[in-house]
């Protein structure tokens, strides 16, 4: 029995089909991202309500944290359903960021329980409690972020960018409301604060601006109603009386409830855009793979009706390249060979599209890459913590006056050479 030849139309369709297959598995990877989203939302609110509880012996906020805890437990769920999802069989090799981030977010929740039992005892403090939610939560960021990285399709990668400096903007404003809330409790903010503060705000401005590079139009609407917001002004109201404190100056400890409130409803108005774009990034990884099926149904129904139609002979004069630059050699069929042409010219030139615009996206990733591993390289060599390393960069580049990134740059690069040297 002769094997089957395989043949130019064969690759075409299953090119076609290679790329549904990847928009499926993508669609599956933002459904998880929405999911750490919304369990990310949920993580930042417990967070702010346990730090009330500990600041305040436990006596304020407990009916709310129970409650929350709750809430916090079924978003929990619905994110592992999603993980049931996963081929973990049969994955790519580019898969290994993404599980990597899922097995440590699965290791931090479960360890929750025995985070809430110390609340509930009040055997942790307010800052170390934070820190503990941070970690969390910043786990699930790096799956937001692995997710966009992952991405082959730029109008995806673009959406997923979006959402991911959505989030990530929002886990600052988090941070800085707990932060906040632990100088209004205690009526002080010694200098070390307000810098935490500060860098947490820049932090915010940062994500805010690509995001408003790489969202919808709508999403964009929506977060300049959230900047012109009642809450917002109220909220840079209280951020400058931070600012305005000097040592020795008395603030009532009951305007911690104020500041824990106007923070919370402009972080709520924040996860307004995240369902958003949510639904539009899901509505759009659809429409994706509906346009590839049509697509792919167009291509084999075209090529079928014509495999079969024969052709006259041809005379030397048709058998010269036509206007499309087509040469078809006597005895194959000219209609057949001209749209296979035509279907891998339109697939070459829409594959070059997308890496053009793919590879534009894509920039806002590798900085952020790049900015992570200078403040790795600053973290090991001068055994100092996350937070003081982009501290390190930011100051860095406000005396050069350079952007971060082309600081981050310089010390890898200075690295990478005392390496070569060693």
């Amino acid at each position: 029995m002769t094997a089957k030849i395989l043949t130019t139309e064969d690759f075409l369709l299953a090119a076609k089909r290679s790329e549904i297959s990847t928009l499926r598995q993508l669609m599956i990877s933002c459904d998880l991202v929405t999911r750490a989203t919304e369990l990310i939302h949920e993580l930042q609110r417990e967070r702010g309500q346990s730090n009330i509880y500990l600041v305040s012996d436990g006596r304020r906020f407990a009916k709310e944290r129970d409650e929350e805890m709750q809430t916090c437990l079924t978003a929990e769920t619905n994110f592992r359903q999603v993980l049931n999802k996963l081929n973990l069989d049969h994955c790519a090799s580019s898969s290994s960021r993404i599980f990597s981030c899922i097995a440590h977010v699965l290791h931090g929740l479960d360890g929750l329980p025995a985070q809430r039992e110390l609340i509930t005892s009040g055997k942790i403090r307010a800052a170390d409690n934070t820190k503990a939610y941070s970690d969390l939560i910043a786990g699930l960021l790096s799956l937001v972020f692995e997710a966009a990285d992952l991405s082959s399709d730029p109008d995806i990668t673009r959406a997923l960018v979006a959402m991911f400096r959505i989030v990530q903007g929002k886990e600052y404003s988090g941070q800085e409301r707990a932060w906040g809330l632990i100088g209004f409790t205690a009526g002080t903010f010694k200098d070390v604060l307000k810098e935490r503060l500060k860098v947490l705000q820049e932090a915010q401005d940062r994500c805010f601006d690509i995001f408003n590079n790489f969202a919808h139009t709508i999403a964009v609407a929506q977060w300049r109603q959230v900047e012109n917001s009642e809450a917002t002004g109220e909220f840079q109201r209280m951020r400058q009386m931070i600012n305005r404190y000097q040592s020795g100056d008395h603030l009532p400890t009951a305007i911690s409830d104020v500041w824990y409130e106007v923070a919370t409803r402009r972080i709520d108005s924040m996860q307004e855009i995240e369902h958003e774009l949510a639904a539009a990034l899901l509505t759009l990884c659809q429409q994706k793979i509906d346009q590839a099926e049509e697509d792919l149904r167009l291509h084999h129904d075209k090529l079928k009706s014509l495999e079969d139609i024969g052709e006259p002979p041809q005379s030397p004069l048709s058998a010269m390249p036509d206007a499309s630059g087509v040469s078809v050699t006597p005895g194959v069929n000219v209609k057949l060979a001209r749209t296979i042409y035509d279907l891998v010219q339109g697939q070459a030139e829409r594959l070059e599209r997308m890496s053009g615009e793919l590879a534009e996206v894509r920039q806002a990733l590798e900085e952020r890459k790049l900015i992570d591993k200078a403040k790795g390289i600053l973290i090991q060599s001068r055994g100092i913590t996350e937070e003081e390393a982009y501290k390190q960069l930011r100051q860095s580049a406000m005396d050069s006056n350079k952007r971060i990134i082309d600081v981050a740059v310089n010390i890898i690069s200075v690295a990478d050479m005392l390496k070569g040297r060693s």
